[in-house]
Formats: C-alpha cells, structure tokens, sequence
C-alpha cells in the first residue's frame, strides 16, 4: 500500500468513526440475531425470495449464479462498487439505515473496523455457524471472529502465497525446476540471498532471483507481535531482521528493483528476467495467458515463512429483514461443495482444510503443469499463525515498510528506520504511548 491509499484508508476510518455513532444511538434495529434460525433443517427449494450483496470483487457474482442454481427459488442481486468507492458508499448507506444490503462484502486491510461494531450480525446465534468453520484453516477463522469470540464474518478462501517460477529460467541458473528442490533452496533468507548473489554472477547481471525486497516483507508481516499493546507501540525485534533481509536482498543485487505490481515487475512476471516472485494464489489475473501461452509455464515452491495477501470476508447486516436466506448464503459458501467448485473453476484456494486435503494428490492448474500444488499451499497455509483482524495493524505495517524503504534506498541504518517509522506512528496515532 503506498502513502496515497494509506492516506485514503485513514479519512474513510475517520468518516467511518462518525457515522457510526450514529449508527448506535440506542435505537434497536429490526430483526436481531438472538434466534437462532432452523436453516439446518431446510431443503434449498424451501428457501424463497431475494437477496441484496454489496461487493467490491466481481466473482461474488459467479459465487451468487452458483447459489441460485441450487436454491432455484432465490434470486441473488449483486451490486459491484468500485474498491476507492466502496467503504464510503456502505458506510453512507448503513448511517442513513436505507437501501443496505442483506450481505456485505470486507476485505482484509479494513474489515477490523468493522467487524465488531453493532450492525454487523451475529452470526453464531443465527445457527451453528461454528460447525461449518471448525474445520477451517486457522488464520481465516480467526479473522472471523469478533472480539468477544463470535464469528462475525466468514470467507469461503485462504489467500495463501507462494513463490512462483519461471520454470526455464530456474533449470538454466537454479539446475533444476523441481518444486521441492527449489522450495528447498529458498527455505530460508540467508538462502534466498546467497542464491540470488550466483544468479546474478552468472547471468552477467542481466537475471535476478527476486523482483524486490518487498517479498520479504510482503512474506514475513504476519508472523511479530501486534503493534498496540495496552495502549503502547509494541516493535517486535523480529523487525530488525526483517530490515537486514531486506537491505541485502538489495545490495547484493538479488533483486531487480521492480516494485510489486509495477509495470515492470508485470513484464517480468510474463516474460522473464526475474525468476521468481511471491504472489498470492488468486494473482493468476496478472498472467497473460493468450492462446494457452501461460500453460506449464511456472513452478510453484513454498516461501521462507507461510503467508497469506488479501482475503474477503462476508457478514450481515444487522437490521436486515432477510436473515434467514442470508445466513444460508453463509452457510452455502463455507462449505465444501462451493469451495470446491471454486478451487476448480477459478483456482482460489479454500478455506476449508478438508478440501486442501481431499485433493491434494489431484489437483493442478494450467499454469504449473502437472504439479500437484495443493501441497505447497496447505503446507504454508498451517504455518501462519491465527490472529484476529486488529483495526491498526495492517495500516502501522505498512508505515514500517515506508519507513524502511525509504532507509534502504537512501543507504541508512536500522536505527534511523526505526526513528522514521516511530515519527511516521506519532504522526497518524498521537494517542499511542511510543518509547
């Protein structure tokens, strides 16, 4: 995230704090989630009616076809907001209590201020909600769930991301394109750094390992101590580690200097240069696959460490007159039948790890060839660990990356990050206590 959408982020959390006091004068919304509903018992051709889904993500609309053709009595309206437009236009809609949908789609960076505020539903009184999401990868649960450890809001996929790899270029300066041999040689940074050196030795400078040190980054944000601690701006030292992995990667020209999701970084990904990037499993997008151009193009191995980028969470709102159908939407996207089906048709990974397990020996994708990638994933995917969706973490994150980005490129030291980045939190969170 750059300076520009962090700015963004905060004038919509800004907004968004006061149109929810608004929101909980103390007026009792209509349709509470402290009855439990009896969908568990119903067939698909008994539930009638339509149902309203707010998104910022196009594919709600193939999850919602997908809905209807089981529940033939149901129509699915899907409204799609452009992503800049989105948290404004739900927050407008939910202060003047009009038009809201039934269902609202948020996405990872922002759902924890949401998640815990009184119009979004309850949903482990609607039903046994805990049952469908029991069995789900860890971290996705977690994020779920409200503050006082009720599911809140639920996904139907993981996010995880892995390295992808030019497969031609890693036989020629790897020696080999063997996923569980290259995963191996990127099993750590030290290894990353030290391979990336010969990469770039070799290929007279013209072939770097990594696009950018972001991917360090990008791989290890998830694994430190939360930010804000009674009150306190809490710097795991694991950040300094983070710092000097990333400062090497870029000294010792292991990567290219292209920033994520640049037009060069784009270009590389396509047609080489760079050997691998970590990339999140829904990036497939982002390949140019014309005339099947893409197909067994990449290998896939796992990052030093398992993490996930992005992810979209669905609640209910809580005023809604239509909590029954809407719950059953709930129900039918966490399950495996969907998940399934999604996995096949779109290659986003589940969040059920019944499904990771059920077809792991079995499933492939066009771009990776027959290999069986559903190993690598579930292996990364059970190694980041669960957390809940605080509302401050990601955007402080993301100050640390500024801060020492700004430290590498400008030849600086860990300290003088560190005080960048403290001055940078002081700024956009005066009430935080900082040493």
């Amino acid at each position: 995230m750059n300076k520009k959408n962090l700015l963004f982020t905060m004038l919509v959390f800004i907004f968004a704090i006061g149109t929810l006091v608004g929101c909980s004068g103390g007026e009792e919304t209509s349709g509470g989630s402290d009855q439990e509903l009896n969908n568990e018992n119903m067939k698909p051709e008994d539930f009638k009616g339509e149902l309203d889904i707010w998104t910022f993500f196009g594919g709600v609309e193939g999850m919602a076809k997908s809905f209807e053709e089981k529940y033939p009595n149901v129509t699915v309206n899907v409204e799609v907001f452009p992503g800049d437009q989105y948290q404004t236009k739900l927050m407008t809609a939910i202060q003047s209590r009009t038009d809201v949908p039934d269902i609202f789609d948020l996405e990872r960076s922002y759902m924890g201020r949401f998640i815990n505020q009184e119009f979004v539903a309850n949903l482990s009184e609607m039903g046994k909600i805990e049952d469908r999401v029991e069995n789900y990868v860890p971290y996705v649960k977690s994020l779920g769930e409200g503050k006082d450890g009720n599911v809140k809001a639920v996904s139907d996929h993981s996010s995880p991301g892995a390295f992808w790899y030019h497969r031609d270029l890693a036989k020629k300066y790897l020696g080999t394109d063997d996923p569980e041999k290259v995963s191996e040689m990127v099993s750590s940074w030290d290894k990353v750094i030290e391979l990336g050196q010969k990469v770039y030795e070799e290929s007279g400078g013209k072939v770097h390992l990594l696009s950018h040190y972001g991917d360090v980054f990008n791989v290890e944000k998830q694994h430190q101590e939360k930010w804000i601690q009674n009150g306190k701006l809490v710097i795991d030292p694991a950040w300094k580690d983070i710092f000097m992995d990333m400062k090497q990667i870029r000294e010792k020209n292991v990567d290219a200097k292209l920033p994520y999701f640049s037009g060069g970084w784009g270009d590389a990904l396509n047609e080489g240069g760079v050997i691998m990037f970590a990339m999140p499993a829904w990036g497939g997008f982002m390949v140019n696959n014309d005339g099947g151009q893409a197909k067994g193009k990449y290998g896939l191995a796992k990052t030093p460490s398992g993490y996930y980028e992005g992810g979209t969470f669905r609640a209910i709102y809580e005023g809604s007159d239509n909590k029954e159908l809407a719950y059953e939407f709930i129900r039918y996207i966490s399950g495996e039948e969907w998940q399934t089906k999604n996995l096949e048709e779109t290659g986003n990974m589940p969040a059920l790890k019944s499904v990771y397990e059920k077809k792991l020996d079995t499933y492939t994708h066009e771009f990776f060839g027959d290999q069986k990638i559903l190993k690598q994933y579930y292996e990364l995917v059970q190694d980041i660990p669960p957390h809940e969706a605080g509302e401050d973490q990601n955007a402080i994150s993301t100050l640390f990356y500024d801060a020492a980005s700004a430290a590498i490129d400008n030849g600086e030291s860990y300290e003088q990050a560190l005080e960048r980045f403290k001055k940078l939190v002081s700024n956009g969170y005066p009430e935080l206590e900082i040493e």
